[in-house]
């Protein structure tokens, strides 16, 4: 879990899924034994329209820069870490004058990028993905240069159980882990990052201390 607090389950009846719920910070988990495979994981991803043809999606990623990117930074060494099928920040990026790299572990797993650094990291709808998300966070935070960005996206849990239970974003078999404010607050607490933007909804920019 995220801050080491204590956990209740939270059973879902519908798809018969059940879910750790920390009860200090919020940040919920679906239990091991439910998540997919690998294999089941990059087949419901081949699924996914992450293509530069999908004009929703371009612009929901280019709204992303727009507001938890360029307001930052303009320039630099950027890293999309978590890439996907479809590069599309990474295409983005790089048209915003950023000398740009991407990472994927399916996609995309050529794993030199840790032998550098990076003046911008960008992670994409990713953190719910991970069944390690601290760990990732301080890797993260170590790739970046000293007053390096890290901008990431990732949904806010709904703080009512039952409303969580029939959020949409929960639906999607391949989202493990789900944070409130607390539980980012607690991701970056032993990371020399600091919060310098939130639209309270999905995008966070971190900037390395």
């Amino acid at each position: 879990m995220i801050c080491g607090g204590e956990t209740s389950p939270l059973f879902d009846e519908k798809i018969k899924v059940v879910y750790d719920v920390c009860t200090v910070c919020g940040f919920t988990y679906k239990q091991p034994r439910f998540h997919p495979t690998p294999e089941q994981e990059k087949i419901l991803y081949d699924f996914h329209d992450n293509s530069m043809e999908n004009a929703g999606y371009v612009t929901m990623l280019k709204t992303f820069l727009d507001h938890a990117v360029l307001p930052y930074i303009q320039s630099g060494d950027a890293l999309d870490f978590g890439s996907g099928p479809g590069p599309v920040l990474y295409e983005l990026t790089k048209r915003a004058g950023f000398h740009a790299e991407h990472y994927d572990p399916f996609y995309h797993p050529q794993a030199d990028y840790e032998n550098k650094t990076y003046d911008l990291i960008t992670a994409t709808e990713v953190f719910e993905h991970l069944s390690q998300p601290l760990k990732t966070m301080a890797k993260l935070s170590g790739l970046l240069k000293p007053g390096g960005y890290l901008a990431i996206s990732t949904s806010l849990r709904p703080e009512d159980d039952q409303a969580f239970l029939t959020w949409w974003y929960r639906r999607d078999e391949t989202h493990i882990g789900f944070f409130t404010p607390k539980a980012l607050a607690h991701l970056i607490r032993d990371v020399p990052l600091k919060r310098v933007y939130t639209n309270h909804k999905n995008h966070f920019t971190f900037k390395k201390e």
